[in-house]
């Protein structure tokens, strides 16, 4: 029974085979394809352009490490007089304290803290320009 049923599907699929004619592209179709591609070449890609610029992030290290320079290395304290003018010494003591003013931290520290800081600046680069050829290649 299966057989019959084969044969049977095998007849009807030769008959719809052979009545179907073979088609032919249009005689332009060369042309046409051909047109699409240079038209896909032609195609703008997006570059990535930074919300930052590297000049943006210059400043910003600067002032970062001034900040930080400032708070390290800085006077014990800071000079209130501006505010005399105010009027408003008999209600606070308007010294401030440098934070950093107790921390003592060894030549080694610092030094590794420095080589560490130097090694990120070297190695972020690097590692961008690496990733930067992997991913366009």
């Amino acid at each position: 029974m299966k057989e019959n049923a084969d044969k049977s599907l095998d007849n009807l699929t030769r008959k719809l085979v052979g009545k179907a004619s073979l088609e032919q592209p249009s005689l332009d179709f060369t042309q046409r394809v051909m047109s699409e591609i240079l038209a896909l070449k032609k195609s703008k890609v997006t570059t990535y352009v930074p919300l930052i610029s590297k000049r943006v992030w210059v400043f910003i290290a600067i002032g970062v490490a001034a900040i930080v320079a400032y708070v390290a290395f800085g006077t014990a304290e800071s000079d209130s007089s501006w505010m005399t003018g105010l009027g408003l010494e008999h209600y606070a003591d308007y010294s401030v304290k440098n934070p950093m003013e107790e921390v003592k931290l060894s030549q080694t520290l610092i030094y590794t803290l420095v080589l560490f800081a130097l090694m990120i600046c070297i190695q972020v680069p690097l590692l961008k320009r690496y990733f930067d050829n992997r991913l366009d290649t």
